[in-house]
């Protein structure tokens, strides 16, 4: 692990209309890094603000590139944040896709993400082993102290993977864990045949073991969960090659989910999302570019667990891709997404709204 501190200039806030706080916290070339991308934002029980992400140090690629995860927090709901450090480096291949989960019992704060070997990614990696240096694999580390310190890195692969698999990663940004303390983990899995699709990993010790449930079916890719008032499990799905996103239900947890369905108010471009559960409020909170390109990242609300959606709330018209949402303690909501003015990796920011500025 290494924990040595990097600055990266903090930059001011952006202008923003009335209720809308936006402020920048990586951008394309600091810090000696060539691109920062895949954002991945949690709230810890002590009330501080993580955001996390890929720090790509030679080109906008995904693994098999030389990446680390970079680190940045808040302790007043984004206004200030400390400078970036990296959480976990390696010294060869790469680690990235980070995927955040807060245990609210104990307070662990976890970070997963994808460990490619040197040369071994999501197109290179092979089949035939649950782990090894050809193989993509699901490693994940903890903090106890508000993401000051991290532990090594532990390998989930061998309890995740099936060998037949080609390759697998967990989906970055925000996982959840269930009013029963289920541990729910989005996959994305590369079958032998080269089909995609999506499953879950899911733990019911707080991390200690864990189990894969079925494939959601062809053409699912990137997917977070939500859980609904009455239990059920709202599984969000990114489809290939992009058009409305998927939705599913589970009614046990998490495990296996109905059919997946097009939800024509969901426009997307093939994209990784956010989706929130706004508790107090009983709402849910979805970001994604709603557009059938990498633009126009916006906010769209809820009330009837999500068979419905309202028109949506532009947080930026430009080019925009991933994104990661939460409901902060005071109620706001908190998104880390990415943005520019001529492509979407120019730069990782952080917006705060009330979430009655989302449904004007």
């Amino acid at each position: 692990m290494d924990t040595r501190a990097f600055a990266v200039a903090l930059l001011a806030a952006l202008p923003a209309a009335a209720d809308l706080f936006q402020v920048d916290l990586f951008e394309q070339g600091a810090a000696g890094v060539h691109t920062y991308r895949i954002p991945a934002l949690a709230e810890s029980r002590r009330g501080t603000l993580l955001a996390a992400a890929d720090a790509r140090f030679d080109s906008t690629g995904d693994l098999p590139g030389r990446i680390a995860i970079v680190l940045r927090r808040s302790f007043d709901k984004g206004r200030t944040w400390t400078p970036a450090q990296f959480i976990h480096r390696v010294p060869e291949g790469g680690a990235g896709d980070p995927s955040l989960l807060v245990d609210p019992r104990t307070g662990r704060i976890w970070c997963f993400f994808a460990y490619g070997p040197p040369g071994i990614g999501f197109p290179t990696a092979k089949p035939g082993a649950r782990t090894g240096v050809e193989t993509l694999q699901l490693h994940a580390i903890h903090s106890d102290d508000d993401g000051a310190t991290w532990s090594s890195a532990a390998d989930l692969t061998p309890q995740v993977k099936d060998p037949a698999w080609r390759a697998f990663f967990a989906t970055s940004g925000a996982a959840i864990v269930t009013r029963t303390g289920r541990y729910l983990l989005p996959l994305v899995v590369r079958d032998a045949d080269n089909s995609v699709h999506a499953r879950n990993a899911y733990s019911d010790d707080r991390g200690a073991t864990w189990h894969t449930g079925p494939s959601l079916g062809p053409g699912t890719d990137e997917s977070h969960h939500v859980e609904l008032r009455d239990g059920a499990v709202l599984q969000n799905l990114r489809t290939n090659p992009g058009g409305p996103r998927g939705v599913a239900v589970s009614r046990d947890g998490g495990v296996s989910f109905s059919p997946v369905e097009r939800h024509p108010s969901l426009v997307d471009p093939g994209c990784n999302a956010g989706i929130t559960r706004h508790a107090r409020k009983n709402a849910l909170v979805f970001t994604n570019a709603a557009s059938t390109r990498r633009e126009r990242m916006t906010v769209k609300v809820s009330r009837d667990d999500g068979r419905s959606w309202s028109g949506g709330r532009v947080v930026h018209e430009g080019p925009a891709a991933y994104s990661s949402v939460i409901v902060l303690r005071d109620g706001s909501i908190g998104v880390l997404y990415e943005r520019g003015e001529k492509y979407a990796a120019e730069r990782i920011t952080f917006a705060r709204f009330p979430l009655s500025w989302a449904e004007k």
